[in-house]
């Protein structure tokens, strides 16, 4: 099983980019004022982010160019009578019961994954949280790499480079997530995954507090192994072919610009911690897909 393969292209470096790009002096609080300095410096880091974001993608298409042959000669041979038509494979994939099972799970992973995500910095700069807290600058690595500006609490900045820590807990648990695949059967360490997810997520909604801060960090941990065992158990109990399987499984990560705008609507009418009530409900659902496919067998 692949387990170092899936969806984030997220790096720990860009939250930490981000916020000194664009959250430097900005403060999201109720009567908070923003100036006329801070708001060109946040405009001139989306000018800069911009700028760094085609040199990258020339440099990316320079590179795929002159790797073409590389590439080419990688592919496997073409098989007379393999292509389909796209309705076809759409057909074939909504036939089974399991691709459908498990592009709902693929949906509700990266739309919950995506949602905690994006929500992150408000919610570690809310008062309730560590916007009135300094505990979190005694944390090694933590409190040096959000870098305190002096001022009591956690501003905006330093909570967008906090975010850092969710995606970089993603990065370590699939690491650990690779060995553990390698002594239990993938549906059963899925279970367990989705569970402390969706307790995770829970404390959070319910207890909140300074300490509901660094457990949604963990969050990203347990993230870690969702997408690539949801793809591998997919493909092994679908009774489509890999191409319509894959191809469902693939679309499905429209979750990731759906499910944020639920929590970020709950969070409007409710509060940031409140709203990963949300998340919970997904990776509850996530475990259900778990659960019927350790049934089946591993």
């Amino acid at each position: 099983m692949n387990a170092l393969t899936g969806p984030e292209a997220h790096s720990f470096s860009a939250p930490i980019l981000g916020a000194h790009l664009f959250l430097k002096g900005v403060e999201v609080h109720e009567g908070a004022v923003i100036t006329e300095a801070v708001r060109r410096h946040a405009l001139g880091g989306i000018d800069s982010a911009y700028f760094w974001l085609c040199g990258l993608i020339a440099a990316l298409a320079l590179f795929m160019f002159l790797s073409r042959g590389v590439v080419n000669a990688a592919l496997p041979p073409e098989r007379s009578g393999a292509r389909r038509g796209l309705f076809a494979l759409v057909g074939e994939a909504f036939a089974s019961p399991w691709a459908m099972f498990g592009g709902l799970a693929i949906f509700l992973y990266v739309g919950a994954e995506v949602a905690i995500g994006t929500q992150m910095t408000a919610f570690l700069n809310d008062a309730g949280i560590w916007g009135q807290s300094d505990l979190p600058f005694s944390i090694p690595l933590l409190g040096s790499v959000m870098g305190s500006d002096g001022v009591h609490g956690v501003s905006a900045e330093e909570a967008g480079k906090a975010v850092a820590f969710y995606w970089g807990a993603a990065m370590v648990g699939r690491a650990v997530g690779s060995l553990l695949l390698a002594r239990f059967a993938a549906p059963r360490l899925l279970v367990t995954f989705t569970a402390v997810a969706a307790l995770l997520c829970l404390y959070v909604a319910i207890v909140g507090g300074v300490g509901a801060g660094f457990v949604a960090l963990a969050i990203g941990f347990f993230n870690s192994i969702m997408f690539p065992v949801i793809f591998t158990i997919t493909l092994e109990r679908s009774t489509a072919s890999e191409e319509a399987t894959s191809g469902l499984l693939c679309t499905a990560i429209v979750g990731g610009a759906l499910v944020p705008l639920l929590v970020g609507k709950v969070s409007e009418l409710t509060s940031y911690h409140a709203a990963l009530l949300v998340p919970a409900l997904c990776y509850v659902l996530i475990c259900a897909f778990a659960f019927k496919a350790r049934s089946r067998g591993a």
